[in-house]
């Protein structure tokens, strides 16, 4: 195997861990929502909290689906390499 070969190999390497440490991030935030009664938009200067209710669920609803896609993505992306 020569150098090229070999930093090619590390580079692929690399791109791959950033993904599969993507993955567990969002994994890990996916079962925090799941878990949750409470969402909190924040700015620098007010924060408004919705707690327990039917919005709350629709939120938490398309949060885990855009983490699911992201997750597929990577996935599909993670193959690639």
């Amino acid at each position: 195997m020569d150098l090229k070969t070999l930093e090619y190999l590390e580079e692929r390497a690399k791109k791959a861990r950033k993904i599969v440490d993507r993955i567990d991030e969002l994994t890990y935030k996916a079962e925090k929502i799941y878990d949750t009664n409470q969402v909190y938009f924040t700015t620098k200067k007010t924060s408004v909290a919705l707690n327990g209710c039917e919005l709350v669920t629709d939120i938490q609803k398309h949060a885990l689906e855009a983490i699911n896609r992201e997750i597929s993505r990577l996935e599909k992306e993670l193959a690639e390499l």
